[in-house]
């Protein structure tokens, strides 16, 4: 059955898994190598498991095989301790310094790679980051301490500049490119962490493949009218993920994670606009969550424009022109003086030292709110220079922090040069018991990592197969 399964999705899978299976034959018919070759048995065998599981990523329409793969289940250990974490916020930054009660935590050892999903993931695929995490719990809270390696930090998302040639305002791109000259470009994203864990063990699949349980497309949704494209969607409507996702970014200027939830779609929970949100990840207190620059006054709640932000961009015509191609992207807020806080535009700075734009021409020049102008093309602040940008090059987000639930993981992070230092608080069980996993149990629980570095995007290093276990 298996064989059959393997052929119909590759030809070369079927040679492959026959071959390995005559050889593992003739090795196990020989008794006296039984204990010698137990290990590598076991390792091949996962090998084969994470192998057939990636079609599962990158094909439209999936059914998933009812025999899950064999996979090794690496442990991690939360031991009894308290850890200590910045308050939130900007203006508290943590100097990655670790407390000795981490000493106390065994260390969960795993390098984490990207998966060959063509397209998707293309320019970061066979990237590996080595990871390690540390897990402590007290009577109230869980704590974790991870730390992965990545070349350099990159802590900026699709950063607005000026094309020169084309007379028209861009953002960088989420994946390698060339630059003008022809020479390699490399991706503008943050790095990222991210934790996945099964709520109620209601995933299918999840306890064996984690993420790889999620990561595929599919084309038709159970709501009946969202748009295809999402790639991350359980499989059912009963199934549901606790995600918590840690963008060096936000996280940096806020000390905040993104605490959202993953099911298949049929929800239909609306943004501010009321288009479905095709990526299946909801953010807790979804209603809060615009992805423009103001939310519907029903949505709004007192203090707050948008939870956690929205995207800095608007559509506007260019002026003395008609028509709907003549309407360009432009960037919603900038600094005259191009000072931020990171690569962020904080909402309190709109009501500050930042000044809308309200206009721009034919040429990129931008009209603001007071009357002033900005010609990106006088020098060079608003352009690309090399593999880098402009002294002036505008965020592309406008960032407040996360409430509610969605407020519900806090963090720290530091760069130490060559990995992110990150730790992680959230109580072992939380108001939200519909879309938070309960550790208060203290029960194993399984869960999956993903990790974004070098600039990438969605494009996450997956480790699947992971458990934890608390030590009483």
């Amino acid at each position: 059955m298996l064989l059959k399964f393997i052929a119909k999705e590759d030809e070369f899978l079927e040679k492959f898994f026959k071959r390995l299976i005559k050889i593992l034959v003739t090795i196990f018919s020989k008794n006296n190598f039984m204990k010698r070759i137990k290990k590598g048995f076991i390792a091949i065998a996962a090998s084969v498991g994470i192998i057939l599981s990636l079609p599962y990523c990158t094909r439209h329409d999936q059914v998933l095989d009812t025999t899950p793969p064999v996979l090794v289940t690496d442990t991690l250990y939360s031991v009894p301790g308290t850890a200590t974490l910045q308050p939130q916020g900007p203006g508290h930054a943590w100097d990655g310094s670790i407390e000795s009660v981490w000493n106390n935590a065994p260390k969960l050892q795993v390098k984490a790679v990207v998966p060959d999903v063509p397209v998707e993931f293309d320019g970061f695929i066979g990237n590996s980051s080595d990871v390690t995490i540390q897990s402590l719990y007290d009577a109230n809270n869980i704590y974790y301490l991870v730390e992965f390696t990545s070349p350099r930090a990159y802590n900026s998302s699709a950063l607005w500049y000026f094309n020169s040639t084309t007379k028209r305002w861009a953002q960088e791109t989420g994946g390698p490119a060339l630059n003008t000259d022809g020479s390699y470009r490399p991706p503008f994203q943050q790095d990222g962490f991210t934790f996945a864990w099964n709520i109620d063990h209601s995933t299918q699949k999840f306890n064996t493949l984690s993420c790889y349980a999620t990561c595929h497309e599919r084309t038709t949704w159970g709501a009946g009218t969202a748009t295809e494209g999402a790639t991350m969607h359980t499989n059912g409507p009963n199934e549901r993920l606790d995600c918590w996702r840690c963008r060096t970014l936000q996280g940096g200027a806020l000390n905040q994670a993104n605490d959202v939830w993953i099911d298949d779609g049929a929800g239909s929970y609306p943004s501010a606009s009321g288009t479905l949100d095709k990526n299946q990840f909801h953010n807790d207190w979804q209603e809060r969550n615009g992805t423009a620059s103001t939310v519907p006054p029903a949505l709004r709640s007192p203090g707050y424009a948008a939870d956690g932000g929205f995207t800095n961009r608007q559509s506007l015509q260019l002026t003395g022109t008609t028509g709907s191609t003549n309407k360009v992207n432009v960037p919603i807020w900038l600094d005259p003086n191009g000072n931020y806080t990171g690569s962020l535009i904080m909402i309190s700075d709109t009501m500050s030292k930042c000044k809308k734009v309200t206009a721009v021409d034919t040429f990129g020049v931008l009209t603001l709110a007071d009357g002033s102008t900005v010609d990106p093309a006088t020098g060079s602040d608003y352009k690309q220079i090399g593999s880098g940008n402009g002294a002036k090059c505008i965020p592309s987000t406008v960032a407040d922090i996360y409430t509610g639930s969605r407020a519900d993981v806090t963090m720290n992070q530091y760069y130490t040069g060559s990995s992110w230092r990150m730790l992680f608080k959230r109580a072992l069980k939380t108001a939200d018991t519909q879309n938070d996993v309960d550790f208060s149990p203290l029960e194993d629980l399984p869960f999956g990592i993903g990790v974004m570095f070098m600039g990438a995007n969605g494009q996450h290093a997956i480790v699947a197969g992971l458990t934890q276990h608390f030590r009483k």
